[in-house]
């Protein structure tokens, strides 16, 4: 059925990187939480999904994270997905779901690190631009 009419979501995109190491993160946010999407390198696809849920910490000081991930099996993608998830999840205090699926083949080391470190930059960006909204 056609939505006559649309809900209206927010949905921002943010960059870093370029060819192998370029990574992209995709935001929707829902009203009642966030949902992501990170792709990236030559062959973006879904390599799991991570779920982080808000809380207060247990040793009563600021706030943590219950996280819930579901890797494709053989992917590693939801590693960076974790991170980019709790840093979201913790400073916005709303449920995370980031779905991360980021490929080039035969990486080396110094690219690897390049994309966790693209990963990392661009999740601070979305946080810097969510923040300040």
């Amino acid at each position: 059925m056609f939505l006559e009419s649309p809900i209206h979501l927010g949905f921002w995109q943010w960059q870093e990187g370029e060819g192998r190491c370029q990574v992209v993160l995709t935001l929707i946010d829902t009203g009642n939480g966030v949902q992501g999407l990170l792709t990236g390198g030559e062959k973006p696809h879904v390599g799991g999904t991570v779920l982080a849920l808000p809380r207060p910490s247990l040793r009563g000081e600021g706030w943590s994270t219950d996280v819930y991930v579901t890797p494709v099996p053989g992917h590693k993608d939801v590693d960076v997905a974790h991170t980019v998830a709790e840093l979201l999840a913790k400073s916005l205090l709303v449920p995370v779901t980031i779905t991360a699926g980021i490929h080039s083949d035969h990486l080396n080391a110094k690219e690897l690190g390049g994309i966790i470190a693209n990963c990392n930059l661009v999740s601070q960006e979305a946080l810097k631009f969510l923040t300040s909204r």
